[in-house]
């Protein structure tokens, strides 16, 4: 695997070295230590960096992505299960659906309460559990589909 100093990784990202560092204290990127201190980033950390740059384009706050990257890492997590075809069922994603549907439901009377800058909170999360839950399934469909 392809490893970047932080100079590279800069230079292909088209940022600059202090925006990696900071990044890299957020935990947005984490690098991988060599034996004399010197911090090398995998290709998986540049992905990591053009994501993370397209999400500011689309205006979200350092907050907001990393929300949006944790909930990617969840969403990698479960392929990893998904790879083993026992290991996550449809039950369990059915019983995802069933609470996300049920925290709407328990939602949707307050949401009429709220101011407009509250509601878009709020929407946001809802949005990440969905998309995550959402593509959760797609992954489990594309990875149980070849055993059907």
């Amino acid at each position: 695997m392809k490893k970047y100093r932080i100079g590279e990784l800069a230079e292909l990202a088209g940022v600059s070295r202090r925006t990696i560092d900071y990044y890299t204290n957020l935990d947005l990127l984490r690098p991988e230590r060599s034996g004399s201190g010197y911090r090398y980033y995998t290709e998986d950390c540049l992905q990591r960096l053009k994501l993370i740059e397209s999400m500011k384009s689309q205006r979200l706050t350092l907050d907001e992505i990393k929300e949006r990257m944790n909930a990617l890492a969840d969403i990698l997590r479960t392929k990893e299960i998904i790879g083993r075809p026992a290991g996550l069922d449809l039950h369990y994603l059915k019983e995802q659906f069933k609470q996300l549907e049920n925290q709407l439901a328990e939602l949707q009377p307050l949401v009429s309460n709220l101011e407009s800058g509250q509601v878009v909170v709020v929407s946001r999360q809802v949005l990440t559990q969905s998309m995550v839950l959402i593509q959760s399934l797609i992954l489990y469909l594309s990875e149980v589909a070849p055993y059907l």
